[in-house]
């Protein structure tokens, strides 16, 4: 079971990798889809249950994201469901962290690029805490992988940004 775990992590950051190369969210969403039906299995495979939950329901989330053009009010439905995993798991400081990493997602896969990329960086970085924890170490690996591929793609996104002449930076 272990070594099944390791292997669908390992497919799933695939397709992760491959999402934040997309050039428009509902792109990256299909790729999303994907990994999550991965690290369902992942999670299932290690008795991981807070992050098995959580993948549940991003799987409904970004595919709901994915077929509807209300993507704010699927993020809003979905937050009850996120209190009552956090009810169960309050007593447990590390079953919070993939529940936070899944709202900020959540929050972030409503807006454009610039902002699900800068958002996937941290995500990400809370899953490696929680990947460690449970033993999906392919997963820790993994989400480490996309929040160095993601700082080159926000890397990137700000060179374009530069290119262009009308980029200003103001402050409030």
């Amino acid at each position: 079971m272990f070594v099944l775990a390791q292997i669908s992590g390992f497919i799933a950051w695939l397709c992760l990798l491959v999402s934040y190369y997309r050039k428009n969210t509902d792109k990256i969403l299909v790729f999303h889809i994907l990994s999550i039906v991965f690290y369902l299995l992942n999670y299932l495979f290690l008795g991981a249950w807070t992050g098995l939950f959580i993948v549940v329901l991003e799987l409904a989330r970004d595919f709901l994201y994915y077929k509807t053009d209300k993507d704010n009010l699927v993020f809003l439905v979905t937050l009850p469901f996120y209190v009552v995993l956090f009810i169960f798991a309050k007593d447990h400081f590390i079953e919070l962290v993939p529940i936070f990493a899944s709202i900020l997602e959540g929050f972030t896969l409503t807006k454009k690029k610039s902002i699900v990329v800068p958002g996937a960086i941290i995500v990400y970085s809370m899953w490696v805490i929680y990947d460690i924890s449970v033993g999906a170490y392919t997963g820790a690996l993994t989400d480490g992988l996309i929040v160095i591929s993601n700082i080159g793609v926000l890397v990137n996104m700000i060179k374009g940004f530069k290119r262009v002449d009308s980029f200003k930076i103001s402050s409030r």
